[in-house]
């Protein structure tokens, strides 16, 4: 019950913070499946507003030969990640931090390059951290990726999967790379080129690669017999 309260009052700090419109909620204390309960996890549900829907922007990549960069620092925070409990079946340690201050200027920034026509996609960095928003990206698009190797984060694993908050990983028109870089650097926000689109493979730099389409079809079948 401990937990369950302070998850409450975390809420309610980032939604004040956030000026987030919360719209419903839900939690479950006792639902189970297989004679084993799930974890009493309050939920959610906001709306936002589209003041322009022509300036939607997706996740899907648009264009082969663009840069792609990561918005918001990456720390390598594996605890409590898909890595750790799907790999590792290990469900130990604590949450990624939240830094309500990085949240809201990071969005913020995502929200004025979607307005400036600077970006052609745009995708959250959460569960599965960068390697999964990176896949989703190639697959809804059909279009690859190479990633480069982290500069600084000598384990590749906490780079790729861990799951620090508040992080974006945009795709750039080629026309804007200067503007987008300035307009970053001019708000104090921190980023770094992570890769570039190609024509059919996803590629970790030294690590993994693979054609986009066979992992098109990886992802089919695991959805199907599921």
């Amino acid at each position: 019950m401990g937990e369950f309260a302070e998850c409450l009052i975390g809420i309610k700090e980032a939604c004040e913070f956030l000026n987030y419109p919360v719209v419903s909620g839900n939690v479950s204390f006792y639902n189970g499946t297989n004679k084993k309960n799930i974890f009493p996890t309050p939920v959610i549900g906001g709306v936002g507003l589209i003041q322009d829907i022509k300036k939607v922007v997706n996740h899907k990549f648009k264009e082969i030969g663009n840069e792609v960069l990561i918005v918001g620092k990456t720390f390598g925070h594996l605890e409590q990640s898909a890595f750790f409990t799907e790999v590792h079946n290990n469900l130990e340690g604590a949450p990624p931090e939240v830094n309500l201050k990085n949240e809201k200027n990071n969005g913020n920034i995502i929200l004025k390059l979607i307005e400036k026509g600077y970006v052609n996609a745009v995708h959250d960095v959460s569960s599965g951290g960068i390697i999964l928003a990176l896949a989703e990206m190639s697959i809804s698009s059909g279009i690859g990726i190479r990633a480069f190797r982290p500069n600084k984060l000598s384990n590749i694993y906490e780079y790729f999967f861990g799951e620090d908050q508040s992080r974006y990983i945009i795709e750039l028109k080629k026309q804007k790379i200067s503007a987008t870089k300035k307009l970053l650097k001019d708000s104090d926000i921190f980023y770094e080129t992570i890769g570039q689109t190609n024509e059919k493979n996803f590629v970790i730099e030294k690590e993994f690669e693979e054609s986009v389409n066979k992992l098109y079809n990886y992802n089919n079948t695991w959805f199907n017999n599921f």
